[in-house]
């Protein structure tokens, strides 16, 4: 069987199987287009999330672990800005608005095909944004791993 996600269909071929599915009716067919980058904007504010609690684990024990070696440092570094780019690549690619309105002056066919285009580049600028997070969270997991096998006691209160 032969995948037919919205990835691997032709834009073209979508819009016309959405036009199809919605009877012609271009408003109901850009609503399920503009349910889609919901969908998009709603996971990338999960990695928005996700790379916001890193910050927020830095300021609270940031201190303590890049306190246990020089390579936690480098990695708890590594980790928060590689997790802060991602955090940056979703805001600029992903999160940024247009509306769907802007077609309608186009024949309806090439309006849904444009705001289709648009929700394909959005994934794919969500998919490496994921990726980008994966690798900062994998690298800030190594620092947190690097300070707790480090048997040496802490010394003093940490500020």
């Amino acid at each position: 069987m032969i995948d037919q996600s919205p990835l691997n269909m032709n834009t073209e071929s979508e819009a016309k199987a959405i036009l199809k599915l919605c009877e012609g009716n271009l408003k109901a067919a850009l609503e399920m287009a503009e349910r889609h980058l919901n969908t998009i904007y709603t996971r990338a504010q999960v990695l928005l999330s996700l790379a916001g609690m890193v910050v927020t684990v830095t300021g609270f024990s940031g201190r303590l672990i890049a306190g246990s070696s020089t390579l936690a440092q480098m990695f708890l570094v590594a980790g928060l800005f590689v997790s802060l780019s991602s955090a940056i690549w979703v805001f600029l690619r992903v999160m940024r608005v247009r509306w769907v309105t802007v077609f309608l002056d186009q024949d309806p066919e090439n309006a849904l095909q444009e705001t289709l285009r648009r929700r394909n580049r959005k994934t794919k600028a969500y998919k490496t944004g994921g990726t980008i997070l994966c690798i900062g969270l994998v690298l800030y997991c190594i620092a947190i791993a690097l300070m707790l096998l480090d048997p040496s006691a802490i010394q003093g209160p940490v500020r």
